[in-house]
């Protein structure tokens, strides 16, 4: 359907600048061109990145991946340079924690000006190996306290290649003169990027809708797993609690726009947080997952993204009810139908 309505917009574009062209002779259009506040672009990481060597604050290249389109006009051509920052870089922890990389585009440096960017959804995890360090500390059992031989396995690093692309958008109204008219595939994709066709459906049981007007969205969400029956954490935000991640679970929760910090903690040395930068429109997803502590499990959050919510869709139930007086970080799992938690 979306691909359908994309056709649409498409020929409805093609149309309107064939008539403006005709209107206007060989040139562009006398009133072209207003790139909304908003708008999709797609962006290319123009170096490698990596949590061995990027720390947070860093800045990094970027290069626009494919022309801005406005009624049928190219306005911005693609490999315009652009630049990026990293929003949070962790390194991989012990009891097998993964590495975190959190990136937000800046501006597109273009015509002698900085053209503002947000939005940009290139969040990583590195390889959790939380189920090894589990598996290590079971062994270990019978020679060392619980944990400890769990405790040496670390997650892995996250690499990301240059030329890896995301989409992001123009922050505030750009007005620029038509450089070109565009081909129609480059119409297309344009239309494609506003309307979400370019995203595949990747099949998942549940919908999320979009934020409310003016904010941004996380989704929390936790898979379902045979290890972690009886075990659960909390989600917090500048020390409340805003939603608790039970085996199986997820909640929603509508922001405003800027830098949000989350933290699920349990024992100090293993205390976790995730940095996030939210812009207006924009729905992010957050994994939580359990890695092994020193004596019990310990929560993780880790950048995650709308394929692998989708794939844990079918067996995630809503948690909806804040966290109730006097629980912990992390706990036995309240029965099912105890509370509307579940």
């Amino acid at each position: 359907m979306k691909r359908f309505a994309s056709w649409v917009a498409f020929l409805a574009i093609w149309l309107t600048a064939a008539a403006a062209t005709a209107r206007d002779g060989h040139g562009g259009p006398a009133n072209c061109c207003t790139i909304d506040a908003g708008a999709q672009v797609v962006v290319a990481l123009a170096q490698p990145l990596s949590t061995k060597l990027q720390r947070t604050g860093d800045k990094f290249g970027l290069r626009l991946a494919a022309p801005v389109v406005v009624s049928g006009w190219v306005v911005i051509p693609a490999g315009t340079p652009g630049t990026g920052e990293v929003v949070e870089a962790t390194k991989p922890g012990p009891g097998g924690r993964p590495a975190k990389l959190v990136l937000a585009a800046r501006y597109l440096t273009f015509g002698g000006r900085q053209l503002a960017l947000e939005g940009m959804q290139l969040a990583l995890a590195g390889k959790n190996n939380g189920m090894a360090a589990q598996a290590a500390g079971a062994g270990g059992m019978a020679f060392f306290p619980l944990g400890f031989v769990g405790l040496a396995v670390e997650g892995g690093d996250v690499e990301v290649q240059a030329g890896a692309q995301a989409r992001a958008a123009i922050r505030d109204d750009v007005v620029l003169p038509p450089l070109r008219r565009a081909t129609p595939d480059e119409s297309y994709n344009s239309v494609a990027l506003e309307s979400g066709a370019d995203v595949p459906d990747s099949g998942g049981a549940i919908d999320i809708p979009p934020p409310p007007p003016g904010m941004g969205q996380i989704v929390f969400f936790r898979p379902y797993t045979v290890l972690g029956i009886g075990q659960w954490f909390s989600v917090r935000e500048h020390g409340d609690r805003i939603g608790k991640l039970f085996n199986g679970a997820y909640f929603v929760r509508a922001v405003q726009p800027g830098v949000h910090s989350y933290t699920a903690a349990f024992e100090p040395e293993l205390g976790d947080r995730l940095t996030l930068e939210v812009a207006a429109g924009e729905t992010y997803f957050v994994q939580g997952v359990l890695t092994k502590g020193v004596v019990l499990s310990a929560a993780n959050l880790l950048p995650s993204g709308r394929g692998a919510f989708d794939r844990a869709s079918r067996k995630l139930k809503r948690s909806n009810a804040p966290a109730w007086r006097g629980d912990s970080e992390i706990g036995a799992e309240r029965p099912r139908g105890a509370d509307a938690d579940r």
